[in-house]
């Protein structure tokens, strides 16, 4: 290493060391010796096995083979590090990288307690909640009772908008998960047909509430993939409620599925979300996956939300190894594709258990 970057390296506050495949220690300037001593040999030759089939975290810097940025959260000795890898050093002989250790221990302390303090709070509205749901659903039910048509009005509205607000609460329960890291995906065998009947199904009488119509189709073809039931016909229930906000009565929104094949196996299914709706500014189609992004457009149903749904759907379908894209047209409507591997279970005999 040049002298000049060795002096500029080491009079640098954050720990910086250049470490081979293996876990050796090329580099290290004064900061890294200064916050790991001599234990950094111990829990690098660690980082860099193959752990339970696994590899360690230092494996990650090397899969890419670009130069390109990369980022890991890691636990050393009890602390939380940013690991950044500043530059990948190719060899014939080994490769080495080039890594900083920024200490975040406070700063994910703190996201904890943030989150800790929304799961805490959503619970306890969410009580309080189904009860008032049970109550307004009850009331509505009763056949023969004779409610003024203002009054049952209003009750109808009143079950709209705490229909909405456990909407919400959800998505902030989904958030908080997914940001304290303990949005857990279960791994089983999902029938894709029944993720997109059931999440049609759930939402049937609000869309013809609000005359719309709600239709669904798929080719009987259609394979199972391994997921969490919960969590796909969550994430299809979330775009379709998005559709639902901004398509005009008399309009309609599809759900359907198709596979996607390479020669005679199924690779992977796609599955689309697509309305007659208002459309998306070609500017924002960017960014709607992002938290706390919303669409310029208003809902025509009224009310809010928290700007959380979509990005959630992104981090559902991730978490299955799929994609999300999106289309659309203004004025004449949107398409949302989310498109999933299929991944047959290794060693299974006879095929799976219909699940969903």
């Amino acid at each position: 290493m040049i002298p000049f970057a060795v002096s500029l390296l080491d009079r640098l506050t954050t720990p910086i060391a250049v470490i081979t495949e293996t876990g050796l220690i090329e580099y290290r300037n004064g900061a890294f010796e200064a916050t790991f001593g001599s234990d950094a040999s111990a829990w690098l030759k660690d980082a860099s096995r193959m752990l339970a089939g696994e590899r360690g975290w230092l494996q990650g810097f090397f899969v890419d083979a670009d130069d390109e940025p990369k980022t890991l959260d890691v636990e050393i000795e009890g602390r939380v590090y940013r690991v950044d890898r500043i530059m990948l050093v190719a060899r014939e002989e080994s490769r080495a990288v080039a890594l900083s250790f920024d200490d975040v221990t406070a700063q994910r302390e703190m996201e904890q307690a943030k989150s800790d303090f929304t799961s805490m709070v959503v619970h306890d509205l969410r009580g309080p909640l189904s009860g008032i749901q049970g109550t307004l659903e009850f009331v509505l039910s009763q056949e023969g009772t004779r409610l003024d048509a203002m009054y049952t009005d209003l009750l109808n509205e009143a079950q709209r908008e705490s229909e909405r607000m456990m909407g919400l609460i959800n998505e902030l329960l989904d958030f908080s998960k997914i940001e304290s890291g303990n949005f857990v995906v279960e791994k089983e065998p999902v029938r894709i047909a029944g993720v997109l009947k059931r999440a049609v199904r759930s939402l049937q009488t609000v869309a013809a509430r609000d005359e719309i119509f709600l239709v669904t189709a798929h080719g009987r073809d259609v394979p199972m993939i391994i997921g969490s039931v919960e969590k796909l016909t969550q994430a299809v229930i979330n775009l379709v409620s998005n559709s639902l906000k901004f398509t005009p009565k008399k309009g309609m929104i599809s759900v359907g599925a198709q596979v996607v094949r390479n020669g005679d196996t199924p690779d992977s299914i796609v599955v689309t979300v697509t309305d007659s709706g208002m459309g998306i500014k070609a500017a924002e189609l960017a960014q709607i996956w992002e938290k706390y992004k919303q669409s310029g457009n208003k809902s025509l149903r009224g009310g809010g939300g928290t700007g959380l749904g979509l990005y959630i759907v992104k981090q559902i379908i991730e978490a299955h190894g799929g994609e999300i894209s999106v289309a659309s047209i203004e004025g004449v409507g949107t398409s949302m594709v989310l498109k999933l591997p299929v991944k047959r279970s290794t060693g299974a005999s006879g095929g799976w258990p219909a699940v969903g």
